[in-house]
């Protein structure tokens, strides 16, 4: 079995089943795909090969923003002209393109749980086709070197170590995604306790000092010990890990971080992380946190590190966001609900 084939059946298949309208559109613009439940509601013409979203459905794209809006990962709202009716439009980038996805919001108050709810399977299935895109990469790989082992053709004992070391190599970056994915399924499954806001931050700090990436780098830290909250303490650790790693790495192991913890207002507090790296191209900014996104070359980052580290912000009912600082370098912002009470 092909795995890049089966990525457009894999994805049809779980768009057909969504009971909301959903379509596919290609980097070129062009609707690809459009899910039954488009279909039922009589909006769609009988012939759609090559036509773009512009023409198809004009409401939608003019709804949209960014230089390729159908690429561009956003929420946005859009009215239909016939019935009137309010939408909002989720958009989700693919290997191959991107999927909308629409739902009705006859009520805003009640929409804000369903959004989510929508955003969220979604994700998932947007993951499955990644997960396909991503896993098949290496099993290529390793099938090819299988078959060559397997060869009647006498091989040489280097011939034979080198092509082992690859299957090794490449059995270990599957193990990481699926790693990885599991990390990403259990973000909100873990016991929180009362515990200060700088432990996960300093905890992460000494574990990565053994990291060849990180031993010319300088660091300043500079935690306000007085703010509290409720949360586990391994997984804010990872996502700190994570942020730290990712801008040692922008720097290739030298520069400066500088982290800092403030109490933001009376109900929230913010970790700030900013390095002297080259800062993040505005056009990876909006896609920094969508699962499987990285600027890492093939077999040197799953790109899921930063998407797993926004869920557990979430699932902890803070935020994760980053931008470019004027000065130069990456800032990323944890924003965590503060505890009022105090051990």
């Amino acid at each position: 079995m092909n795995a890049f084939s089966d990525i457009g059946e894999i994805l049809t298949s779980f768009l057909d089943g969504l009971p909301w309208p959903a379509l596919l559109v290609n980097e070129s613009g062009q609707v690809t795909f459009i899910n039954r439940e488009m279909k039922s509601r009589g909006r769609v013409p009988s012939v759609i090969a090559d036509t773009r979203l512009s023409e198809l459905f004009p409401e939608y794209y003019a709804a949209l923003c960014g230089e390729q809006p159908w690429l561009t990962p956003q929420d946005a709202d859009a009215i239909q002209p016939r019935s009137g009716v309010h939408e909002r439009i989720c958009v989700r980038r693919l290997p191959l393109g991107a999927c909308l996805i629409i739902t009705e919001q006859p009520h805003v108050r009640e929409f804000d749980l369903g959004s989510a709810q929508t955003a969220r399977l979604a994700a998932l299935g947007f993951m499955v086709a990644g997960v396909c895109h991503e896993v098949a990469n290496p099993l290529t790989v390793i099938h090819s070197m299988v078959q060559l082992l397997q060869s009647s053709k006498p091989l040489s004992p280097e011939t034979l170590e080198r092509g082992l070391d690859n299957i090794a190599t490449n059995v270990r970056r599957v193990l990481n995604i699926t790693k990885k994915l599991n990390d990403f399924s259990r973000t909100g499954s873990e016991e929180k306790t009362l515990l200060k806001l700088d432990q996960p931050v300093t905890e992460a700090l000494q574990n990565l000092r053994q990291d060849p990436q990180f031993r010319s780098v300088e660091v300043a830290c500079r935690p306000d010990p007085s703010l509290w909250i409720v949360g586990n303490s391994d997984q804010l650790e990872q996502v700190f890990a994570n942020i730290l790693l990712n801008a040692a790495q922008a720097m290739n192991g030298s520069g400066r971080i500088i982290i800092s913890s403030r109490q933001l207002n009376p109900l929230q507090a913010e970790i700030v992380i900013r390095d002297s790296g080259p800062g993040i191209a505005p056009g990876h900014l909006r896609r920094l946190f969508e699962p499987f996104f990285t600027t890492k070359p093939s077999g040197h980052g799953t790109g899921l590190g930063l998407a797993i580290s926004n869920e557990i912000v979430i699932e902890h009912g803070g935020s994760l966001r980053a931008e470019n600082h004027p000065e130069g370098g990456a800032c990323f912002y944890v924003t965590l609900p503060l505890h009022e009470r105090r051990p």
